[in-house]
């Protein structure tokens, strides 16, 4: 084991530590006083320990491609091919995301708004196009490898 890899495997069990104590905490940490529905105390923590999480995995993503592309030149065009479709499939998620405000009894918030309803349509229309690519490929690949 290189140096390397012994600091990220102790990186690694660090959030994992991180997140197993938000975790319990989360589902041990009793319930917000006077809320109409369950509410655990540590919502708002957990929620941002998952949203730093996503972003760190983002910024590395980006990064490391990046150094890929200057590091790799050949394997630019690639790189570019998966980024154009990526971006692709969130442009037909959005266009296909619905804006009208949703009828909720007893809601108050202030996130049953035009933009946010697109934006949480667009999301989930990109996660089921994406669900749908990868079982196709799965497919694919295991039919091609048994016809071979």
């Amino acid at each position: 084991m290189t140096k390397l890899s012994k600091i990220l495997s102790l990186v690694l069990y660090a959030l994992l530590a991180v997140t197993v104590v938000l975790t319990i905490l989360y589902f041990t940490g009793g319930e917000v006083p006077g809320e109409v529905y369950a509410t655990p105390v540590y919502t708002d923590l957990f929620l941002n320990w998952a949203k730093l999480l996503v972003a760190l995995t983002a910024i590395i993503t980006v990064l490391f491609e990046i150094v890929n592309i200057v590091l790799n030149p050949k394997n630019a065009v690639r790189s570019l091919i998966s980024a154009g479709v990526l971006i692709v499939i969130a442009l037909v998620s959005y266009s296909l995301a619905d804006d009208t405000a949703l009828v909720l009894s007893g809601y108050e918030g202030g996130d049953n708004v035009p933009s946010m309803l697109k934006m949480a349509g667009a999301f989930l229309y990109g996660t089921y196009i994406l669900l749908g690519i990868v079982i196709v490929s799965i497919l694919g690949t295991e039919l091609s490898r048994m016809f071979k």
